[in-house]
């Protein structure tokens, strides 16, 4: 049997361990000579703070407000990833094939990442684990341990860098 992959997905934050995810998902995708996908997810502000704001704004503004900074930001976002896929792939001893493709989105990330995954049909996901504390992840759990229980696809966790 022959591992076969043509897509992998990577969804990161913009945290230190970016580049160390990004370049570990480029280098594989070197490898096997397939498609490497650059997922971004940028958290929804909770429903609380929008009512309130709502509630001060108007509904009407903070809707023209918030599809205005959500454009920038998200542009900002892919700038700042094709900045650093740009900074790994200048690191990497192979040249890669495909360029990467980078999607910013808005949403949950754990159900955001597997819809990407489903819809790109990609064979890996690769995440970047965070070194939080255990009174965080008890209390907020884990994106990756989210993805993990309900992906079908194969997946690898990075750990970051220790100093």
């Amino acid at each position: 049997m022959s591992i076969k992959m043509n897509n992998i997905l990577v969804a990161k934050d913009l945290s230190r361990e970016s580049s160390n995810v990004i370049r570990y998902a480029l280098e594989l995708g070197c490898k096997f000579h397939a498609q490497v996908h650059v997922l971004h997810v940028m958290p929804t502000v909770d429903s609380s703070v929008l009512n309130m704001v709502a509630l001060t704004m108007g509904p009407d503004k903070l809707a023209e407000f918030n599809s205005i900074n959500e454009a920038e930001l998200a542009e900002k976002t892919r700038d700042q990833l094709h900045n650093i896929i740009l900074q790994e792939t200048e690191l990497m001893e192979e040249e890669t094939i495909n360029p990467p493709k980078v999607e910013v989105h808005h949403g949950e990330p754990a159900p955001t990442i597997l819809a990407v995954a489903d819809r790109l049909d990609v064979d890996m996901i690769i995440l970047g684990s965070h070194s939080k504390g255990k009174l965080h992840y008890a209390f907020l759990g884990s994106v990756a341990e989210k993805v993990l229980r309900k992906t079908h696809r194969a997946m690898t966790i990075v750990p970051p860098v220790s100093k």
